[in-house]
């Protein structure tokens, strides 16, 4: 069912310019797939689906072309795509410019197991929820090496 609903969703992007996961989740209803955001969000994750930029009506949802694959190694980020990095308690924020937040949570998720249970990714935000106890310094510096410059991007 899982690779039949990817499929569909692979299909849709294809043949259509979506531009938000509400858009996307009537137009898998009318094929037959009701799933529910969270659902939808692993499963744009899992395609590597990203948010492009477009001239005319703002973002849209785009599939990796097999000419432009998506690189999520760590030397793919640049500082520049990170604001900035604020830890309060259990939960850490990153700061991305727009379109950016997908990715560096994709990165996360991963390849960091220890000391992160997960991320949510919006367009320019990530939450971290953090495991207890964890040693933050331990913590910036695995997201560093995933995620170059992010230490020179935290916010004290």
């Amino acid at each position: 069912m899982k690779n039949k609903r990817l499929e569909t969703i692979r299909n849709l992007l294809t043949d259509n310019t979506i531009r938000s996961q509400e858009d996307l989740q009537v137009m898998l209803k009318t094929k037959g797939y009701e799933v529910t955001q969270a659902t939808l969000s692993r499963d744009l994750r899992e395609l590597h689906v990203v948010k492009v930029h477009d001239s005319v009506q703002g973002y849209r949802y785009e599939l990796p072309s097999t000419q432009h694959k998506i690189n999520f190694s760590p030397m793919a980020f640049t500082p520049e795509c990170i604001k900035t990095v604020e830890f309060s308690g259990s939960r850490a924020v990153i700061k991305t410019y727009p379109g950016f937040a997908d990715a560096v949570a994709s990165v996360i998720d991963e390849n960091i197991r220890s000391g992160i249970m997960g991320t949510i990714a919006g367009d320019d935000t990530v939450l971290l929820i953090l495991r207890e106890p964890v040693r933050l310094d331990d913590l910036i510096g695995t997201l560093a090496y995933y995620l170059p410059g992010i230490e020179n991007k935290l916010i004290s």
